[in-house]
């Protein structure tokens, strides 16, 4: 089972290790973190991965494309047409094309969603229409073989999601055993409509500036423009 993670510089470290611990129980498993030169990438935890492969030199028939998620950085990246045109690329060689959080604006602006349901991180949500995808109120989505999940720590939930789905269920429940995954969120305020309204005015308002979701309506306009949507 071959894994292909994206891995972007100041990528959420979070939505690329909880997946790829979860994949790794996978058969066969075996995976490439790729990026435009190999190296060190660094995330925004202060964690660093190494890109094994560039490019160029990576897998174009992976089984999992991966691509995590992040705030300023991935927002930056939308950008970049170059980056976004190689992720098209690599999805249409890949059996299954995956996120975690918003890594899935990634997925929509290189045209992999189209008339897909597909999670995001709540924030971002709601904009996934804007590349025609169908914005889906969940942990994890899988349809057919488009894989998405939720913000941050659901990358455990759609790992093991995944797991199960692609080993079968009694594989998916001796992982999440090993993971010994039994969450118990220590203030409950881990989704918008369950925080308090302090909590979430202060945490939207931090988020304004973390996700400028505004320029959202321009990377759509451009990639339409360059026929890529």
């Amino acid at each position: 089972m071959k894994v292909l993670a994206v891995a972007f510089p100041g990528f959420t470290f979070i939505d690329l290790a909880g997946p790829m611990q979860a994949f790794m129980m996978l058969p066969g498993f075996s995976s490439q973190v790729v990026w435009h030169s190999k190296g060190t990438i660094d995330s925004d935890a202060g964690v660093s991965v190494q890109a094994t492969e560039d490019f160029g030199s990576c897998w174009k028939d992976p089984d999992i494309l991966f691509v995590p998620g992040n705030t300023v950085s991935l927002f930056k990246l939308l950008q970049d047409d170059r980056t976004l045109d190689v992720i098209a690329d690599l999805g249409s060689g890949a059996k299954w094309i995956t996120s975690v959080c918003n890594g899935s604006l990634l997925l929509g602006a290189a045209g992999l969603l189209k008339g897909y349901k597909a999670g995001s991180y709540w924030y971002t949500r709601e904009h996934l229409s804007l590349f025609g995808a169908i914005p889906t109120d969940a942990r994890y989505v899988i349809d057919r073989n488009r894989a998405t999940g939720g913000g941050m720590t659901a990358g455990v939930d759609f790992g093991l999601a995944m797991v199960g789905h692609i080993a079968g269920e009694a594989v998916g429940r001796v992982a999440e055993l090993c993971f010994e995954y039994a969450p118990q969120p220590p203030f409950g305020t881990g989704r918008p409509e369950l925080a308090d309204p302090a909590t979430l005015a202060k945490t939207t308002e931090a988020l304004k500036h973390l996700m400028p979701v505004e320029q959202l309506e321009g990377v759509r306009a451009r990639r339409l423009a360059m026929g890529k949507l």
